[in-house]
């Protein structure tokens, strides 16, 4: 998970990475860097497609205020 953190540092979206929810860091990390699609990442979770969907993209907004 630093590797998202470290992303984050060199193109100085730090202050948005301290904002988003542990659960947000894990799913943008298993969909961008990953590979992982969201049918997958809401089999590991145990919630619907339309749930990771709505995180996902709940912390990319997030990331996109900084």
């Amino acid at each position: 998970m630093n590797t998202l953190k470290n992303i984050l540092i060199n193109i100085n979206l730090e202050k948005g990475y301290n904002l988003l929810t542990k659960r947000e860091k894990d799913i943008i990390t298993l969909y961008y860097l990953g590979g992982y699609i969201d049918k997958e990442i809401a089999s590991f979770y145990g919630l619907t497609q339309q749930a990771i969907n709505y995180i996902r993209k709940n912390g990319i907004n997030k990331l996109k205020v900084f």
